[in-house]
């Protein structure tokens, strides 16, 4: 499913010319954070973990930066999917990540799934389950 887009200015490039990596960390977890809510529909969401995270070809200047969220994952506090970034058509960047629920004082709490909107609009496979799912273009 695609979240957003980004375009890479100069001001996001590091000191090698490619877009810096803390920016594109601070827009993956921006993007992941909106499907979580989204898909979850929950109010409060935290980020739980970003891991295997692989930049497999660097970005430029002027590029446009599409950030697509596949493989949903459910638990029973928690949400977890992979975040892709592509540029064209290939996949430049993509991250495994986790968020759990939290209630007002900021503890887990059990995510309702028989009224998060992404079980209405997709199918999720539940922890073991295999699913395999495509970035939208």
């Amino acid at each position: 499913m695609k979240i957003t887009t980004h375009i890479c200015k100069t001001l996001d490039l590091g000191v090698s010319g490619n877009l810096f990596g803390g920016q594109l960390m601070y827009w993956l977890d921006e993007a992941a954070s909106v499907y979580a809510i989204w898909a979850t529909g929950e109010k409060r969401v935290v980020t739980r973990r970003i891991s295997e995270a692989f930049f497999n070809k660097p970005i430029h200047a002027g590029e446009l930066l599409v950030f697509n969220c596949v493989e949903p994952r459910k638990g029973k506090t928690s949400f977890s999917f992979k975040v892709l970034v592509v540029v064209g058509s290939e996949i430049r960047f993509q991250a495994e990540c986790t968020f759990v629920a939290v209630d007002e004082e900021g503890k887990k709490k059990l995510i309702d799934w028989s009224k998060a909107p992404i079980c209405q609009a997709e199918g999720v496979s539940s922890p073991g389950e295999e699913t395999s799912a495509v970035p939208e273009k």
